[in-house]
């Protein structure tokens, strides 16, 4: 780094500022703005047509002084025209862009004595350059965006809109607004939607060479979120999706290995957005429902009036006729349902890519990338549910809305209602069939704590989106995966002797992955704590709790064996997992509880409360070793069987005092 980049770089900012001045000066703008600030009490402005404006002196002509009217001579405004273009070109030069303006960028990592006053002048001569696109556009007005500069700059401008620097952001959002009212635009949002076609051309095109261009992610982002133009920007972006999907296939990945996770945050972008919108999809539709049955009724109602007196239809004026019987009516009400299901299709096609890309890096070695595909997945399965839910009220409607059009005799219709099968309503369980082995074998992860907290967390969420009955079997068959993590203790190390316990290491993949598990003792605490927290999460809830059925003696009795070890840290996640346990069956939960509580204190023994029940300690005998204890014959190979005294009475006391009242 020279040591004169900073004067550059001022010389630079108060070159772009006397430029922005000078061309601003030739607007009719600054002639106006100048001449009430001068002449406002002293002179008058008279327009003659044809001549040029005179000033004259309040009573007396003193002289004669001609105001510039730039913007009425010949050529003159293809001149500006010109020189803003020339302007911009150097103002658009990537050079300028590409400056760093915080000391976490890459070529602050490669330049080690780059001083703190360069990133203070870079923001500075870009939050300048912005203001002068600015003041371009409302010189311009129209002519800005007839010119081609609104679409070179307006790609810049959503960049920048989420830059890191808040003065570069503020600056960034004031320009969009401005250039919004000077195309006669109310919001920002209308602005980028109305120039959308150029905008999503330009990330095609950018997509291809996103190693030359890594900041795509930050304008999806900037479209879909900050600006709030996700649902009319979503439909333009299946070709950008389906760019993306192929570069995250194996042979992208191979090929250019460093673009994954950018690939994927733009992946990310795209989900967010259709999660957003997803999530109100069943209530636009359930809303159009309701209005659709009340005019089925109010159909109803006058077919039935009209039978009891004898009335037929034909006889009725056209003027007496409500606006429900015309076949416009009707036909409008349908288009709208059309084109709810026409959204909607493109919602859950976005989604069902995004999760189709995602889903094959579960297995990655690398955190940042496997972490991304997990929020990803998340979010795109929490899409594809809501699609489903809004295919099934759309169903219901078009069948009243037919019924309707049957009971008026409108066979026009009929015709049109008559339309392909449609796959949304069976999205998600086969979805869930394809990610399943993937979360398995991201739980399988040794390397990256975070990695196997975040998939607790997402499969939690996705069986309580999914239904537990989808993945009865799977915990029965592939659940020895999850409770091994339980069973393990984070102070015992263990060695990986079989091959079957070691990842699947494809030629080109570089691993770390060694003979001994290398995760730290804390971290595998912290994975525990967010297993205990998943059985939480599933076991609370009617919907999911079905999924841990089949296997829930074994996880009460791994749950038990935690609690009442002398693990201290995981002893609040293990009461939590426990009272979750008890929505299932309280009374599985209290035995394993009591059976080593009243081992280990006799005197508290309840008595029976008749005398013709057994004693509690014939139907619990004392074990002969803490083996024998049916939590540690229900938990099975690996439950923690070394039981702390007092952890056995906190335990017990507070889930007595709690749950068992």
């Amino acid at each position: 780094m020279k040591s004169d980049s900073g004067q550059k770089l001022r010389q630079a900012s108060s070159a772009v500022c006397m430029l922005n001045e000078l061309i601003y000066g030739l607007s009719d703008q600054s002639l106006c703005v100048c001449l009430q600030l001068f002449n406002k009490s002293s002179a008058q402005v008279i327009r003659v047509p044809g001549q040029n404006d005179h000033l004259t002196s309040s009573g007396q002509r003193t002289g004669v002084r001609e105001v510039w009217k730039i913007s009425e001579r010949m050529y003159t405004k293809d001149d500006i025209i010109h020189c803003i273009g020339s302007i911009l070109h150097e103002y658009m030069s990537p050079e300028m862009w590409d400056l760093p303006t915080e000391q976490n960028s890459e070529l602050c990592l490669a330049e080690l004595n780059v001083p703190m006053h360069f990133f203070r002048d870079t923001t500075a001569l870009q939050q300048v350059m912005l203001d002068g696109i600015g003041v371009f556009g409302i010189i311009l007005g129209q002519d800005f965006a007839h010119s081609g500069f609104m679409h070179s700059s307006l790609y810049l401008l959503l960049r920048k809109l989420i830059s890191s620097s808040a003065q570069i952001r503020i600056a960034s959002d004031a320009v969009l607004r401005t250039l919004a009212a000077a195309g006669g635009y109310s919001t920002v949002g209308q602005f980028v939607v109305a120039n959308a076609d150029y905008i999503v051309d330009s990330l095609c095109r950018q997509l291809r060479h996103l190693d030359l261009n890594p900041h795509v992610p930050d304008i999806l982002a900037s479209m879909l979120c900050y600006i709030g133009a996700s649902r009319d920007i979503l439909p333009f972006l299946e070709e950008p999706m389906r760019a993306v999907s192929s570069e995250l296939e194996v042979l992208g990945r191979h090929d250019h290995p460093h673009l994954t996770v950018p690939f994927l945050k733009a992946v990310f972008e795209i989900a967010k957005a259709c999660t957003h919108e997803s999530i109100s999809l069943p209530d636009e539709v359930q809303s159009f429902s309701v209005k659709v049955r009340s005019e089925h009724q109010a159909v109803e109602s006058l077919i039935e009036k009209r039978r009891e007196t004898s009335v037929m239809p034909g006889t009725v004026g056209v003027d007496a006729q409500p606006d429900f019987l015309s076949l416009e009516y009707w036909e409008d009400l349908l288009c709208n349902l059309n084109d709810m299901r026409k959204y909607r299709r493109i919602v859950a096609s976005l989604a069902g890519s995004c999760l189709s890309a995602a889903t094959p890096l579960l297995s990655s070695t690398k955190e940042a990338a496997c972490l991304v595909a997990l929020d990803i997945v998340e979010n795109a399965v929490v899409s594809i549910a809501k699609v489903e839910d809004a295919y099934k009220c759309e169903n219901e409607t078009k069948a009243v809305i037919k019924e309707a059009v049957q009971q008026l005799s409108l066979d026009e219709l009929l015709d049109d209602m008559d339309t392909a099968e449609d796959v949304d309503g069976n999205r998600l369980l086969p979805a869930m069939n394809k990610l399943w082995p993937y979360l398995v074998i991201c739980l399988k992860n040794k390397i990256s704590m975070p990695i196997v907290r975040r998939c607790t967390e997402v499969l939690g969420r996705i069986i309580q989106i999914s239904g537990g009955n989808f993945f009865v079997r799977r915990f029965h068959k592939d659940g020895y995966i999850i409770w091994r993590l339980l069973a393990l203790s984070p102070f015992r190390r263990k060695t990986l002797s079989s091959m079957d316990e070691k990842a699947i290491i494809l030629p080109y993949r570089n691993t770390s992955l060694t003979s001994e598990e290398p995760m730290a003792e804390i971290s595998s605490q912290k994975i525990q704590i967010a297993v205990l927290d998943m059985i939480t999460e599933i076991s609370s809830h009617k919907r999911s709790a079905i999924a841990l059925e089949s296997v829930l003696k074994k996880i009460c009795g791994l749950v038990v064996g935690i609690a009442y070890s002398g693990l201290i840290g995981l002893r609040e996640a293990a009461i939590r997992a426990l009272t979750g346990l008890t929505c299932m069956d309280a009374d599985l939960v209290w035995l394993l509880l009591a059976d080593v509580y009243h081992s280990l204190n006799q005197r508290d023994m309840p008595l029976p409360p008749i005398q013709d029940l057994v004693d509690l300690c014939d139907l619990l005998p004392p074990p002969m070793s803490s083996k024998e204890y049916l939590f540690v014959q229900y938990g099975g190979e690996g439950v923690r069987y070394d039981i702390d005294p007092s952890s056995v009475h906190e335990v017990f006391k507070k889930m007595q005092d709690t749950v068992f009242k």
